[in-house]
């Protein structure tokens, strides 16, 4: 898929990367800190979540944007600062509207799985719990057309998964420098995770893999979904994912930096034309909706 490239926004890019996400900017919208028990597992589940400023004064519902953060993180790490504010310069750059955005909590480890043993849920506490609750207690937009999931690091390998496994309740996908592991390579890099999550078995972990999720749906995927991949310092594995989406014709956004393994920095790089590639398919649904497709109905109270 060719990139996502307005030429109006070249001059404000310039400004974006001289100046990008800082870890220490003020956000315009509030950032708070959630927790409620799973109706499902019972469990305290916690989550961070960003409002735009216009939230509190305003009747307005508002497209999700779920960011999963990478291993060893949580719902309170510096993510929760820097992907606002990537968010708010796109923004000011006239690139993308107010949206929401939440920051679930992996378990560190989990690699947004469900582990053999149950201890970590990961999976349905995302999509069982905190969505349904986020929806029930937020002035959300309830349509998958308005449902964005993104990830960083082993977040990029969450996103990927439940982009490719629930195409029915995501939009589109960004995955920044994903760890976009088969089970070969996740025994080879991540040996206690390939027994502590997924207990040695390989059919256990295409049961979250998006490898599997992609090829088994396929047909949903290449209908509808969006996704774009940013690069940075994981190559391999990113290309190989790349290679077999294009394999089964699964349209992707491809795009390599000269970034490590940062998220700072692929946002700074990045962000403007991630913002711009999610607006460009919510403006698109937005477009359907005002015309009256009943496709694209919104699913309110």
């Amino acid at each position: 898929m060719r990139r996502v490239r307005l030429f109006a926004l070249f001059s404000a890019l310039i400004f974006f990367l001289r100046t990008g996400p800082a870890l220490g900017q003020t956000l315009r919208g509030t950032l708070e800190k959630r927790s409620f028990t799973g109706p499902v597992t019972d469990r305290q589940i916690e989550f961070s979540i960003y409002l735009p400023e216009s939230y509190s004064s305003s009747e307005e519902r508002y497209p999700v944007i779920y960011h999963l953060h990478g291993l060893g993180g949580s719902h309170d790490g510096y993510h929760t600062r820097t992907v606002p504010a990537s968010f708010e310069k796109a923004r000011d750059m006239g690139i993308i509207g107010p949206v929401i955005i939440v920051f679930p909590d992996g378990y560190k480890d989990s690699f947004w799985a469900d582990s053999f043993d149950r201890t970590k849920r990961a999976e349905t506490n995302i999509i069982a719990e905190l969505i349904p609750y986020v929806d029930e207690n937020f002035r959300t937009l309830r349509d998958a057309r308005f449902r964005v999931i993104q990830g960083f690091s082993m977040g990029g390998f969450g996103a990927a998964k439940f982009i490719t496994k629930f195409p029915d309740l995501f939009n589109l996908g960004i995955i920044y420098d994903g760890a976009l592991l088969d089970w070969r390579t996740l025994v080879m890099s991540h040996t206690m995770i390939a027994f502590s999550i997924f207990a040695n078995s390989e059919d256990y972990f295409n049961q979250f893999s998006p490898w599997f999720w992609a090829g088994k749906n396929k047909n949903k995927l290449t209908a509808r979904t969006r996704l774009r991949l940013v690069v940075g310092a994981l190559l391999s594995w990113n290309r190989n994912f790349l290679s077999y989406l294009s394999e089964i014709g699964i349209p992707v956004e491809y795009v390599e930096t000269s970034c490590l393994h940062d998220l700072n920095c692929l946002l700074n790089f990045e962000g403007p034309w991630s913002a711009a590639f999610i607006s460009e398919a919510l403006n698109q649904t937005f477009r359907d909706y005002h015309r009256g497709d009943k496709r694209s109905k919104l699913k309110e109270k």
